[in-house]
């Protein structure tokens, strides 16, 4: 599942630069403030996108990471034993968790995965960097009346990356900490949303971090099903 475009659109071109105006006093933890707009796109013979616009504050601006940004880049790292080799996948280790998609990697076909200095050919167990994006989304499925659960995406029956990804930089600067406000949109392309999901009753949660690392409140949508919020072109 990959993730692709962010727009950020800003509600306010000179926010705390104007004398007109008064500097607002948002928090430095981002805070989400809405939903401006999440829909299902459809289109004939083409795929399937989920498109989420959220609608932030954040008091010092420091929202965005380029691509190749220090520690947040790598997306895991390799747990290692005694000698410095990968930890392999064990069923029978007590200390390893039951196998899924999100603390293993696995080679696809007879294609190595390289990591560094290792070739991995095996199922290797790894650690999940939290901080490689800093959009994080979740879609949480109804299991009874009232009640609903958070869809795992590394379950082996599902066995896709987890929904978000990386917003860029929305400052050329960061030793300027006026505060900022806007839009970021965030689109999912994927095969697999309306075999998994078809009539069931979803949610959309979404946090966003800054680039210390600090969490943004949840912000969760209205339930709704595929079908209600499906368009066929953007």
């Amino acid at each position: 599942m990959k993730p692709t475009l962010f727009l950020v659109i800003p509600f306010i071109a000179l926010l705390g630069l104007s004398s007109c105006f008064e500097e607002p006093d948002y928090d430095l933890r981002p805070a989400l403030i809405s939903f401006d707009d999440f829909y299902f796109v459809d289109p004939p013979g083409a795929t399937d996108t989920l498109v989420i616009r959220v609608n932030f504050q954040d008091g010092d601006g420091n929202l965005g990471l380029t691509a190749r940004e220090g520690s947040f880049f790598d997306p895991f790292t390799i747990r290692r034993d005694i000698n410095g080799d990968p930890i392999k996948f064990d069923p029978n280790d007590g200390n390893q968790p039951p196998f899924n998609c999100t603390d293993f990697i696995f080679p696809q076909g007879n294609n190595p995965i390289i990591v560094g200095n290792d070739t991995i050919t095996d199922t290797i167990w790894i650690e999940p960097n939290p901080l490689v994006r800093n959009f994080e989304v979740t879609l949480s499925r109804r299991v009874s009346d009232g009640v609903y659960e958070v869809v795992d995406f590394g379950d082996p029956s599902i066995c896709r990356a987890p929904l978000g990804g990386r917003f860029p930089p929305l400052k050329d600067d960061f030793s300027n900490t006026k505060p900022l406000e806007g839009t970021i949109q965030f689109s999912a392309p994927s095969l697999i949303f309306k075999p998994l999901f078809r009539n069931d009753s979803l949610k959309i949660g979404v946090v966003i971090r800054d680039r210390t690392g600090l969490e943004s409140n949840m912000l969760e949508s209205a339930p709704f099903t595929l079908s209600e919020i499906t368009r066929f072109t953007e």
